[in-house]
């Protein structure tokens, strides 16, 4: 079973990934359609991130009391 912390990572590196992609799509003048579909996907992950970082916030102010 993955850690909040393995999540974290792994969100990370998808993130990291992605924006590469986004960045060669862009400079290869790629078509709207794929662009948009990898903001989407880029997006989703940040919203996905900003959950496990929530939860992985309220774990260690949970212990700490």
């Amino acid at each position: 079973m993955p850690t909040t912390r393995d999540e974290l990572l792994q969100l990370i590196q998808q993130l990291q990934a992605g924006t590469l992609e986004l960045e060669d799509l862009r400079r290869r003048r790629a078509g709207a359609p794929e662009l948009h579909a990898r903001e989407r996907a880029l997006e989703q992950l940040r919203w996905q991130l900003a959950a496990v970082a929530r939860r992985a916030a309220h774990g260690d102010l949970g212990s700490a009391a």
